[in-house]
């Protein structure tokens, strides 16, 4: 039965994706553009490494053990290290590095955002059933970082989200596609395939998902 519901699902999954009514990304547009000015900004960071590590060498700072940056009231900070006040002189130091870490934070925000909501939103279609949508916007909330940081080991930078296991490398499209297909197998295994706990109105079209995923994406109450 499991594979059964599992194959129901892909095939969910798949012709939700196929759905491409005109406008279905509208609500993430400035996410998406944020993602977009983002990846032309990203291509800088060839060279963040380098001049990160000549700055904190300068000031007889090195990695390893490697540094976890993030974002901080005053700019660009470490998160619980030793090195903290060293590193922070630093960046006040050098003001144009420090606005190239705090600009690759922020882009990283924007391009995880982006990756997010265009997962979902394609998942979606253009008029997912209430069950549907109260679920995806369930997948939204949980899976939303909850912090994020760039790891610098001497050599190389890698963003890294917050999540529940930790830090780990930030999350793709295609890594969310694969969460939320597991996610909602999981779903059809323990709701959907149950008439018992299926509600009044769950097959009825949802009202503003795009809208109230917004809202969850952008941390607002209410959604």
């Amino acid at each position: 039965m499991i594979n059964a519901i599992t194959q129901t699902g892909q095939s969910t999954y798949s012709a939700n994706r196929s759905v491409a009514a005109p406008g279905t990304l509208s609500a993430f547009q400035q996410i998406l553009q944020d993602a977009a000015q983002a990846s032309q900004a990203s291509s800088s960071n060839d060279t963040l490494a380098a001049d990160l590590n000549s700055a904190l060498q300068a000031a007889g700072l090195s990695a390893p053990p490697a540094m976890r940056i993030v974002a901080g009231p005053d700019g660009p900070k470490l998160d619980d290290d030793t090195r903290a006040a060293q590193f922070q002189s630093v960046m006040a130091s050098n003001p144009a590095l420090a606005a190239r870490v705090s600009a690759r934070l922020s882009s990283a925000e924007a391009e995880r955002k982006a990756a997010l909501g265009s997962a979902i939103t394609q998942f979606a279609g253009d008029r997912p059933t209430n069950a549907t949508a109260d679920f995806l916007l369930r997948f939204a909330d949980q899976n939303k970082p909850k912090a994020y940081s760039l790891s610098f080991n001497g050599a190389t930078t890698e963003v890294q989200e917050l999540g529940d296991h930790g830090w780990t490398p930030l999350k793709t499209t295609d890594d969310i596609n694969r969460d939320l297909l597991a996610a909602y197998t999981g779903y059809m295994v323990t709701h959907a395939v149950s008439v018992e706990k299926r509600k009044d109105g769950d097959n009825d079209p949802a009202i503003d998902f795009k809208l109230k995923l917004a809202r969850v994406l952008d941390g607002l109450q209410g959604a």
